[in-house]
């Protein structure tokens, strides 16, 4: 195999930076995955996962999308490199030579479906690593094999997706700028959420710019430091996705209900006062807060008389609850703060603080649609 290729080395390591047509990347002929099995312990790749193989066909031939990164792949062997002008030449692999996929296998896997869907994806071009590893040149002890695991094990571990905050924000773009039919299309670890998350996040933005929100100043934004905020954007937004998606509430937008929330946040503010005043000896403005009241808002909305959320009203719910609306419940100490900061921990809050929520409040026969603002 001839490829034009660019030679480039690391602490004297010689590597290759070419492409490949996707249809030459899928031979099986050509280019192997290492994988582990009971009787071939060395290998080190797992089977790959058809679903993540599935999406980024998907998203190869569906929505034409690009693929810049490059797949890396090994060579058991010699390579020969001929120099044409300063460090690009053509790379010769001899066809007794065959390539392993140290990373990558998922889009090689992807790719190999998309030809199936659509043989001209065969000729989609894709960036390529080349690194040889001769046996004659490698650690004797530890061998050609050892060291590609080296590296898979090296990129998987210390590789970082990008940040859930700001993955979040891209969200919003991405809804405002792109056509359902491309947003399917996509993988879903891009559009996970999609369909509440970008409301979610304009919703703590309100919330926290709005000097009358007991939450002014208190999220923390992408890439901002922590200085006197409680709680990360992520946690917020991803809080608010049982009022975002509740029945009740699907006819608002975002500052319709951000202005039920500044209410609800200034009532709850006024029962537990101490756990504002000294966020940091309390859970309330933490993650468990917005975790737990949030999610109980909807319920305590439901209560309110004639749909009417005023400040007032929601005092009035909030008042009938025997637990769950004093500062000392919220303190580090206190049940909510020793309960756990895990899933299963803010839904044993939910449940204790609905059973109070429900045991002093008498729901209307016909409650008022939609809730007034």
């Amino acid at each position: 195999m001839e490829l034009n290729a660019i030679r480039f080395q690391q602490h004297g390591k010689p590597m290759y930076v070419t492409s490949m047509p996707a249809k030459d990347l899928v031979n099986e002929d050509l280019v192997s995955v290492d994988k582990w099995k009971a009787s071939d312990p060395q290998g080190y790749q797992r089977s790959p996962t058809q679903s993540r193989c599935n999406a980024f066909a998907r998203f190869i031939t569906k929505t034409k999308g690009i693929s810049p990164p490059s797949v890396l792949l090994s060579v058991r062997g010699k390579v020969y490199f001929t120099p044409k002008q300063g460090n690009t030449g053509t790379l010769n692999i001899p066809k007794t030579q065959k390539l392993w996929a140290v990373d990558g296998q998922h889009r090689i896997g992807g790719l190999r479906k998309a030809i199936e869907d659509d043989s001209a994806v065969g000729n989609f071009e894709v960036a390529t690593v080349i690194l040889p590893l001769d046996p004659d040149e490698v650690d004797p002890k530890l061998g050609s094999r050892y060291e590609e695991a080296k590296q898979f094990v090296i990129i998987n571990r210390t590789q970082k997706g990008v940040r859930a905050d700001l993955a979040e924000r891209f969200l919003i773009e991405l809804a405002r700028k792109e056509s359902i039919d491309v947003i399917k299309d996509l993988p879903t670890q891009v559009t996970r959420g999609i369909e509440w998350k970008p409301k979610a996040v304009k919703i703590s933005d309100i919330l926290n710019d709005r000097e009358d929100s007991p939450w002014h100043g208190k999220i923390q934004l992408p890439n901002e430091p922590r200085g006197t905020t409680t709680v990360t954007q992520k946690s917020f937004s991803d809080s608010l996705q049982p009022i975002i998606t509740h029945e009740s509430f699907k006819g608002y937008n975002e500052s319709e209900i951000a202005d039920m929330l500044v209410r609800y946040w200034n009532a709850i503010k006024e029962l537990c006062p101490e756990a504002f005043e000294d966020p940091g000896n309390y859970v309330m403005m933490k993650t468990t807060g917005p975790f737990v009241l949030n999610e109980l808002f909807p319920d305590v909305a439901s209560f309110c008389r004639e749909g009417k959320l005023t400040i007032q009203n929601i005092l009035e719910v909030l008042k009938k609850m025997d637990m769950g609306i004093d500062s000392q419940y919220w303190a580090s100490e206190g049940e909510a703060g020793i309960v756990g900061t895990s899933g299963k921990s803010f839904a044993l809050l939910v449940n204790r603080l609905r059973e109070s929520l429900e045991s002093g409040n008498k729901p209307e026969i016909e409650p008022k649609r939609p809730f007034k603002l």
